[in-house]
């Protein structure tokens, strides 16, 4: 039996609701106990007919086996008449318009606002935690209104739960050492400079919790055996202080959206690995629990 003492981890699948496939392995995934957070595109059309199944497989609150978050979106167009006041753009074009500061903050916070407002409004709580879909909610003017929204809506001093925000830290030199190739790693490594940082100083500013560093990032290449040898990689790089890995499984569609997913094969790949014999081996011999990141930070 090895020495190495048991290290703690939080696995996320982010865009629940995006489509019945996405859902549905979420829903696997929650029964094998593989993941310990759920992120969720509140305008996705699969969103509110999955609500009342994640609340069963999560559990009663006081025996939860993963945290349910908030996927803050715009970056995609998944509800038109509803994301009309702040229309979503892609990354590229995102990421130029908000370090060129040409977006509307106070718009931006309406958009949050009202996002927020829908997951509250099926979930019945408000998320255990905040991220961006394409890590967007680090972006700047983007970030300022979040810490906006946080500020306003958690206020120093007010009891009760607090939610936790993702900060898309990067590993670092380390990841290559570990297994990671440069190519990736330099891949963590600019979603990183986007944000990670100050995203992570402005919700400890406000008293919020955070994560620590972002596992999980490769190019969607739809390869189980390379995508096998990356988790033997990022399980080696974990630290029992936060650390966060997301993924994006999905089974087949049963019901295609009126928009393509560009990474299904890739999803479909990563279901095929998260629920396997392979998988679970590799979780006992790296001494690795997942764990919710709330009962961590």
């Amino acid at each position: 039996m090895s020495s190495q003492p048991e290290r703690l981890l939080a696995v996320c699948v982010d865009d629940f609701g995006l489509h019945d496939g996405v859902n549905q392995a979420v829903f696997d995934l929650l029964a094998l106990r593989r993941i310990s957070a759920v992120s969720c595109l509140v305008d996705g059309p699969s969103w509110a007919s999955g609500a009342a199944r994640l609340r069963e497989a999560i559990g009663a609150p006081d025996q939860a086996v993963a945290d349910v978050g908030l996927h803050l979106n715009f970056t995609e167009t998944l509800d038109v008449q509803a994301q009309s006041a702040c229309p979503s753009q892609p990354l590229g074009a995102l990421i130029r318009a908000c370090y060129l500061r040409r977006l509307d903050v106070a718009r931006l916070d309406a958009e949050i606002e009202r996002q927020w407002g829908r997951f509250e409004a099926v979930w019945g709580k408000a998320p255990d935690f905040i991220d961006g879909h394409q890590h967007a909610h680090q972006l700047p003017q983007i970030r300022d209104a979040l810490l906006q929204v946080l500020r306003r809506r958690y206020p120093a001093g007010q009891a009760g739960p607090r939610p936790w925000v993702r900060q898309c830290r990067s590993p670092g030199w380390q990841a290559v050492l570990a297994g990671i190739s440069v190519s990736d790693t330099v891949k963590a490594a600019i979603i990183a400079t986007l944000g990670a940082s100050v995203m992570g100083r402005g919700a400890a500013t406000l008293g919020l919790r955070h994560s620590e560093r972002l596992l999980g990032v490769y190019p969607f290449d739809a390869d189980a055996q390379a995508y096998l040898l990356r988790w033997q990689a990022w399980l080696k790089l974990v630290r029992a202080r936060g650390d966060l890995l997301m993924c994006h499984p999905s089974v087949a569609m049963q019901t295609a959206p009126p928009w393509p997913d560009v990474i299904a094969a890739s999803r479909q790949m990563e279901h095929a690995v998260l629920t396997g014999d392979v998988f679970a081996r590799q979780l006992t011999d790296a001494r690795v629990r997942i764990v919710r990141l709330s009962a961590l930070v």
